[in-house]
């Protein structure tokens, strides 16, 4: 810098804006190291509570067949403010005996897993039970905190499952893979049974076909509802 002529008091502010410059860099980087650390965190996080939260088939329960992913089912369980906990547990109980479970069942607090994920369940009939790797209960509340709060763990469990096995996120259309309410399995000739879930529950908590689409599209994040992101 001296043989730019300049003086010492330019040399100072030259290395003053230097010295800046690489504690702004410094500042950058260790937020950029933060960030990463912090979604590396969330990552284990994740696979920690489905671990947790998960009650998984044991030997020779259940259904040994894997399913084709074409679908992801949503069901609702028309069982008025039972809890995941208690109808997951029944589920497991019965489950060579009535043969009726499904992979998550999930309520405002919990989400527990009762069939292995990828291999068919038995919720939705057939052929609809070969078609999807996993189908979802909600649980139905009259409290509407409670049933809000249950519908949004709801909606991000079932876009994490579809976007886990390359599933599309539309809702109900015509298209041969997609998120498929058991209704419109009934209604299109995948399942032979009579149920109509959700739909006989879903309006009563003020939410639509077009808003359940809407926020599958979406997801909801929040206190609570992060890690089903």
């Amino acid at each position: 810098m001296k043989k730019l002529d300049l003086n010492d008091e330019q040399i100072d502010k030259v290395m003053s804006l230097h010295g800046a410059d690489v504690e702004s860099m410094k500042s950058k980087s260790e937020e950029l190291n933060k960030t990463n650390k912090s979604l590396q965190s969330q990552i284990a996080e994740r696979d920690k509570d489905l671990k947790t939260l998960k009650k998984q088939a044991g030997d020779n329960e259940g259904s040994s067949q894997l399913a084709t992913p074409r679908f992801i089912i949503a069901h609702s369980t028309a069982t008025p403010n039972g809890e995941a906990w208690a109808i997951s547990r029944n589920m497991k109980n019965s489950i060579n005996t009535s043969q009726t479970y499904v992979h998550f069942v999930i309520d405002d607090k919990s989400i527990y897993q009762v069939g292995e994920l990828g291999y068919v369940a038995w919720g939705a009939g057939m052929p609809a039970n070969s078609l999807a790797p996993v189908q979802i209960e909600l649980c139905e509340f009259t409290n509407h905190k409670r049933a809000m709060k249950a519908y949004k763990h709801y909606v991000n469990w079932l876009r994490w499952s579809a976007k886990k096995y390359g599933i599309p996120l539309a809702l109900d259309t015509n298209s041969y893979r997609g998120i498929k309410t058991h209704s419109w399995l009934v209604q299109h000739g995948y399942s032979n049974t009579d149920h109509v879930d959700p739909w006989q529950y879903l309006p009563k908590i003020g939410i639509s076909k077009a808003k359940f689409a809407k926020d599958l599209t979406k997801g909801f994040s929040g206190l609570n509802i992060a890690l089903t992101k």
